[in-house]
Order: structure tokens, then sequence, then C-alpha cells
């Protein structure tokens, strides 16, 4: 569906590729005024000039929107964002600072909300390897994102070297190829 404003700015640049086209075309020569070692000149009308100049920015516009516009992808309803659990109850004597159970750890929900935050706040390339990997269940092999994603080997690496140097994946050597996994670090 969102397609079409691809389509539409294909159509627009076309058009001012047209308007151009027709606006170089249709120059005038000056041969009465001769410049020495120069020859004729080429003289544009103000019409002429402005229709270049409008076709020009044209172009420029439609192709950065063709090139550069991301299309929305929206998250499974399992990743959609709820409130935060409440802080549990303190307890007397206890420190706050450490964690000496299981019972303190997150849940499945939260560690969703906590996903769902981090992959809005990546962009680009990082997002999409972040949620193939999420996609995956949370761990993957990096050979299997490159099917995934469909980018190249060297570009799921540099994406991944990115996300470990922030904290929200690890990799790890298997055999040939490296083990990915989510891991949010707690700063």
């Amino acid at each position: 569906m969102a397609k079409w404003h691809k389509i539409a700015a294909a159509s627009i640049a076309t058009v001012a590729v047209v308007l151009l086209a027709y606006a170089i075309i249709s120059e005038r020569t000056d041969e009465g005024v001769s410049t020495p070692g120069m020859g004729d000149r080429h003289v544009y009308s103000s019409t002429g000039l402005a229709i270049i100049v409008v076709s020009s920015f044209l172009i420029a516009i439609a192709l950065m929107f063709i090139l550069l516009r991301e299309e929305y992808e929206p998250l499974p309803p399992s990743m959609a964002p709820a409130r935060p659990p409440p802080p549990p109850p303190k307890e007397e004597g206890r420190d706050e600072g450490a964690r000496h159970d299981t019972a303190d750890a997150p849940s499945a929900d939260y560690r969703a909300r906590e996903r769902y935050l981090v992959l809005r706040l990546l962009s680009g390339d990082e997002r999409t390897m972040y949620k193939a990997v999420m996609d995956a269940g949370g761990e993957a092999l990096q050979k299997n994102l490159i099917k995934a994603t469909g980018m190249s080997n060297a570009k799921v690496s540099r994406v991944l070297d990115r996300l470990d140097e922030k904290g929200v994946i690890t990799k790890q050597r298997h055999g040939s190829t490296n083990l990915v996994k989510i891991v949010l670090q707690d700063e």
C-alpha cells in the first residue's frame, strides 16, 4: 500500500526530466554576438531558466524520497508497548542494588517492552537486523541473518558490530559463523 508514494515520486521525477529536457533543447543561440575565442553564446529565456531550476529541484527531491524513505513495518501484537510493571515492594534489611533470587528477574512481558523500546531507538539497518534477531526468537546464526535480511555478509557483520557496541546483542563464535543473541546490558 505504501509503495504508491514511491510511484508518485517516480512520476514527478519523470515529468521533471521531460521539462528539463524541453528547457535545455529550446535554448536559443545568440549568433549576432560573438566573443573572441568563445564562438556563439547560448542564451536561455527567464522562463526556460526557471523551468531548469524548478525541474532540477523536483528531480533531486523525488530521487531522495525514492532512495531514502523507509517503509513502516508494524510490530507483532506481542511486542506492543504496555504499562511498565510496578516496582517490587521494599523488604526491610535488604540491599536494594543487589538481586538475590530469580523472583526479581524481569518478566517476559517486561522484556518484550524493553525490546520494543530498543527497536524504536534504532534506525535503518540496525532496526532491520535487530528485528530479524527478534523474529528468530532472540537468537540467530549470522549466516541465517544474511538470508533473512538480504544484506551482504560484510554489511551484516558491520551492523552486528554496531549493535554489539551499543550493548543490545552479543556475538559468540559458533563453528564457521557467529551466534547472535539479544542481551540488553543494565547500566
